[in-house]
């Protein structure tokens, strides 16, 4: 195996590292919001009225604050993950240039062309959309539980 094949080989872990995290925020938040519309749809029923909506209101809003706290830190190690996997990719780009160019030129140029594309939606972080369906599951559980008192 080449030098630049350890490189790459290195890359493509820390890569399938961030996808492995992106995939896991992906699956927590479903289930957690599976729960939370299990729950709103639980005291829509008759069953209900044998349990305090104070009680589903505080479970949803603490599994949705946990939530949020577990996206941002799939967010984190995902991040990780991508901020090692481009050291390693600059290295591989500086001994792989092809009619003059490296992959990371041929890649920023890229990024270019998507700017350009996208000028107001590239602003919107993904990860803030993800944390925040939790803020606000955990807002819709406090206003459940403090129903029961106005």
């Amino acid at each position: 195996m080449g030098d630049t094949e350890a490189w790459i080989r290195m890359y493509e872990e820390q890569v399938r590292h961030g996808r492995h995290h992106e995939a896991l925020r992906s699956q927590s938040t479903n289930i957690i919001v599976a729960v939370s519309a299990a729950l709103v749809a639980f005291l829509g029923s008759e069953a209900a009225s044998e349990l305090s909506p104070l009680a589903v209101g505080t479970f949803m809003a603490i599994i949705n604050v946990y939530g949020f706290f577990l996206s941002i830190k799939h967010y984190e190690r995902s991040r990780m993950h991508v901020t090692v996997a481009g050291e390693y990719r600059k290295v591989v780009s500086a001994s792989s240039i092809l009619n003059g160019t490296t992959i990371d030129e041929a890649r920023e140029r890229g990024r270019k062309k998507h700017q350009g594309r996208f000028k107001l939606s590239r602003w919107i972080r993904a990860y803030m959309l993800w944390s925040g369906l939790h803020v606000a599951l955990a807002l819709i559980g406090v206003l459940i539980a403090v129903q029961s008192y106005i």
